[in-house]
């Protein structure tokens, strides 16, 4: 199988992953909840800070992670699996239109 090919079947899985994953309805289900105080790392990244939280959206944390491996390991040929998977993860996130909101007001539960 080609590079190309790999590196397109890989994008459409972590694409699809993502939608999973991140669905609104969905990931309460699937995923557990962690928390540390006021640092909620599951089933999102969020940290709640007075009045407001700030919400780490996953294609961000998947965006930084193409960057250093893009500038760590010279080349498209090495980890062309994970890479496609990460920006498959990267477009899927950057669908939903609260993409560019990162702070919230804090909602109580």
């Amino acid at each position: 199988m080609s590079t190309f090919t790999i590196f397109i079947l890989s994008l459409l899985c972590g694409y699809y992953i993502s939608l999973i994953i991140s669905h609104p309805n969905h990931k309460k289900k699937m995923l557990p909840s962690l928390r540390f105080k006021n640092v909620e790392i599951l089933p999102n990244v969020r940290i709640h800070i007075g009045g407001k939280t700030y919400w780490f959206h996953h294609w961000a944390f998947l965006s930084i992670f193409i960057a250093v491996l893009f500038i760590t390991y010279e080349g498209f040929q090495h980890f062309m699996m994970l890479k496609g998977a990460a920006l498959g993860g990267v477009f899927q996130g950057l669908r939903y239109p609260d993409r560019f909101k990162f702070r919230h007001p804090r909602v109580s539960r």
